[in-house]
């Protein structure tokens, strides 16, 4: 999650709040995912992260050795004297299922266990100064097919790119929200009178 420390997208998303997304899936999910999605997919997806939302695909690398995780990774994409290799280590995929199942039992958030072949992990991420908090309590996950993948970044893009969280189709992970200081009404009181300054003051 340092990675989100390096993203300078202002505002982040809904409410100020990012999507993170993990994509997790097993040696099923492994076959489905190199028979339905192409090199140009995988390149996107893996280098495009982070500029309106954040999509990881859990276990992945693109440089090192293959064995570099501890076990042989997987190539991903077809590789080629001039390709850069693109691998799947299942013990990297392993290890940070493991993690976020840590840190979402410690929050006292939903329990969750990878169980493949494809979970789709969100949880709600909001800057603290040059830090970024991970909500865990908000952590929800969905069985994903492979064939849904395209048009979930896609939504979650719009999501983003819009400031509305209601663009999250119901079939897929919405995190909870931050716990607000103010009541819901009263902050939309707030709101409204802010706006109403900032129109006074530039008209």
């Amino acid at each position: 999650m340092k990675r989100l420390e390096n993203v300078r997208v202002d505002p982040w998303g809904p409410a100020g709040v990012r999507y993170v997304c993990v994509l997790f899936w097993d040696y099923h999910g492994y076959r489905h995912l190199t028979n339905q999605i192409d090199r140009d997919t995988w390149e996107r997806w893996h280098w495009s992260s982070g500029q309106f939302w954040d999509l990881f695909l859990a276990g992945c690398y693109s440089y090192g050795p293959r064995d570099c995780y501890g076990d042989t990774g997987l190539p991903l994409t077809p590789e080629g004297p001039h390709e850069v290799p693109f691998y799947w280590s299942h013990f990297a995929s392993e290890d940070l299922a493991r993690e976020i199942t840590a840190e979402a039992r410690r929050a006292g958030g939903q329990p969750w266990q990878f169980s493949g072949p494809l979970d789709l992990v969100a949880v709600g991420a909001r800057r603290a100064g040059r830090e970024v908090d991970i909500d865990w309590p908000s952590l929800r996950s969905v069985k994903i097919p492979t064939a849904a993948l395209g048009a979930a970044v896609s939504d979650y893009t719009e999501a983003h790119v819009s400031l509305d969280a209601e663009l999250v189709p119901d079939s897929l992970p919405s995190p909870g929200d931050f716990q607000d200081t103010l009541p819901g009404e009263l902050k939309r009181d707030l709101a409204k009178h802010i706006g109403l300054l900032k129109f006074l003051f530039h008209h």
